[in-house]
């Protein structure tokens, strides 16, 4: 079919990470660091703040932290209802991110050893968005080219994303890697003011 080969050649799907995102987390962590200098690093009596998994689970005060901003640029079939051939492909643009959900951190001090080890959890996809304004079609018949096709493409667009999501392990391997970076920013200075032998592992 002239039109699968035509499809063939186009770009199916290219991705690219931000750092702008990163960025801004970590200034407004900065600004709460900040802030946390004065709250929390004394207490009533004007004394340290020891090191402990509690005074380190106040540090942060957000639920989600955003760490890759995932551009994708594809195509996806779309099918008749009973799946027994293709209707139209459609090109899209959407973008993803992808962060990890501070309520599921786990700390681990050791005194003896003066280290704070920072376990994060698994990168999660925290939202998926599907450009309606980047749609473009090519019909097999035009009988397809309809009043809500639009809408039918929106769908078929954002399920063929999510599921292209779920194959890109580089995309989670990088967000990982930006969380800990971003962890370590935001750690590593609190825990040195109160302790600077303390080391800081995150991983």
């Amino acid at each position: 079919m002239d039109d699968e080969k035509k499809i063939d050649f186009l770009h199916q799907g290219e991705w690219k990470h931000t750092m702008m995102i990163i960025v801004v987390a970590l200034i407004a962590l900065v600004i709460l660091g900040i802030y946390l200098k004065i709250t929390v690093f004394t207490n009533k009596e004007g004394t340290v703040t020891t090191i402990s998994t509690a005074s380190l689970k106040n540090v942060i005060a957000i639920s989600e932290l955003s760490t890759l901003d995932y551009t994708y640029n594809a195509i996806a079939k779309v099918y008749e209802e009973d799946g027994s051939q293709i209707k139209y492909y459609v090109s899209y643009e959407g973008k993803a991110i992808a962060g990890i959900d501070f309520d599921k951190i786990r700390f681990v001090v050791k005194e003896e050893t003066k280290t704070v080890s920072i376990i994060l959890p698994e990168v999660e996809i925290q939202d998926v968005m599907v450009d309606m304004g980047t749609l473009d079609y090519i019909f097999i018949k035009e009988k397809y080219n309809t009043e809500t096709v639009s809408q039918e493409a929106y769908k078929a667009s954002k399920a063929d994303l999510e599921k292209r999501l779920t194959e890109e392990t580089e995309l989670y391997k990088m967000a990982k890697e930006n969380a800990i970076s971003a962890i370590k920013a935001l750690y590593e200075p609190w825990i040195a003011q109160i302790d600077a032998e303390y080391i800081v592992e995150v991983r």
